[in-house]
């Protein structure tokens, strides 16, 4: 029969079937099924191969059924089993960039440093949400391009850390046979701008630590201040970490960016913040919630924003108004490079054969007049500790 429009409409049941099915007599393989509500659908049958569906008719007209048939059966003719390469491009388009992205994290996590996996996760769940829900074979390098475009008109440095780590994972899915190329080969990186110096005034300081909410980034701000360490060393602290009797705060090399200890000694203030906290009997972490530590910065930083108009700045800013306070207030270089945990400058090279000692009483004493200084900024006092000038 020619499966033409006009055959099509006259095709009717007789009393008591439930369906018939026309075969083309143009296109081996192309049929259309009639069932008794009225439906009348188009699929493909040839030989051994399992039977496809083409569609509904008149979704699918004649002419667009024809053709479709007429590919499946030159495929079938060559020895190609078109249901197979139709359940495998469905099987890929059920591949999403979240899903294989989830994969490879699990799989590669124990090559990571906690920190860095942490990175790595934020760069790929977070940066690139977007692409979450796409088959990985549709991310392509435009939609990459997009979003590190994005990300770079406020954050180049994540602009281009994020792409370093969706160049990472498309290569390790061309090595699984998920992908055949890497999509992020090519894209340009983000132009960075020349080393950050923003750092906070006295003043800002002041306008910054009386409008923090109480809570778990009130704390954790403060503790940067104070400390000057990385938000993801105090943010994922734990209280096994923590010594309250000898005043210290102890960072394994697993918990620090280069993989050195660090030993924090605790000021006042800063036992102060962490006294006053609950701790949860089931819980080692101090701050977040469930399995993990804090989670909220860029939630908290937004709503302090919306609150306080401090002119471009960043979390990571705090560590180096850190700095250079104590600068300011006479401690030596290789002592603020040891407060911050920084191998670079008087710990590098030849310098640093000779310079072993952990400075830990210049660090106590760095880090005291430091909060002391903060103090009185924040009340509009004097300080009490005489600055450690020559």
């Amino acid at each position: 029969m020619k499966l033409t429009k006009q055959n099509i409409d006259k095709l009717t049941l007789a009393p008591g079937q439930s369906e018939i099915v026309k075969s083309s007599d143009d296109i081996p393989g192309l049929r259309i099924r009639v069932r008794s509500n009225g439906s009348k659908s188009w699929e493909f049958k040839f030989s051994k191969f399992p039977r496809i569906g083409l569609g509904k008719y008149p979704a699918i007209t004649p002419t667009e059924a024809h053709k479709t048939a007429a590919e499946y059966y030159a495929k079938a003719i060559r020895g190609e089993n078109p249901a197979l390469e139709i359940a495998e491009a469905k099987a890929r388009q059920s591949e999403t960039f979240g899903s294989c992205v989830a994969i490879y994290l699990q799989r590669r996590e124990a090559e990571f440093k906690p920190n860095s996996f942490r990175d790595v996760t934020r760069h790929l769940t977070v940066n690139l949400a977007a692409l979450k829900n796409m088959s990985i074979a549709a991310v392509d390098r435009r939609a990459i391009a997009t979003q590190i475009s994005r990300l770079a008109t406020t954050a180049p440095v994540q602009a281009n850390r994020a792409l370093a780590s969706v160049h990472a994972f498309f290569g390790w899915a061309i090595g699984e046979g998920i992908v055949e190329n890497n999509p992020a080969t090519g894209v340009n990186k983000a132009q960075e701008s020349g080393a950050r110096e923003r750092h906070l005034t006295d003043d800002e300081i002041r306008q910054l630590w009386q409008a923090l909410p109480e809570g778990d980034f009130r704390d954790l701000i403060r503790l940067l201040l104070l400390t000057g360490q990385r938000r993801q060393e105090i943010g994922n602290l734990a209280w096994s970490e923590v010594d309250m009797e000898t005043g210290r705060i102890t960072l394994s090399g697993e918990r620090t960016k280069n993989g050195r200890p660090h030993i924090i000694p605790m000021s006042d203030a800063v036992s102060g913040i962490l006294r006053a906290r609950t701790r949860n009997s089931d819980r080692d972490l101090v701050f977040g919630e469930r399995h993990g530590g804090f989670g909220g910065w860029s939630r908290g930083k937004a709503a302090l924003d919306a609150k306080l108009k401090l002119p471009a700045w960043r979390i990571h800013d705090l560590r180096r108004t850190c700095a250079t306070g104590m600068a300011e207030l006479g401690v030596q270089p290789h002592v603020i490079e040891a407060v911050l945990n920084h191998i670079s400058g008087h710990k590098a090279g030849v310098a640093g054969i000779y310079n072993r000692a952990s400075y830990e009483a210049d660090k106590a004493r760095a880090l005291d007049l430091w909060a002391d200084h903060l103090a009185a900024v924040v009340s509009g006092r004097k300080a009490k500790i005489v600055p450690l000038r020559a």
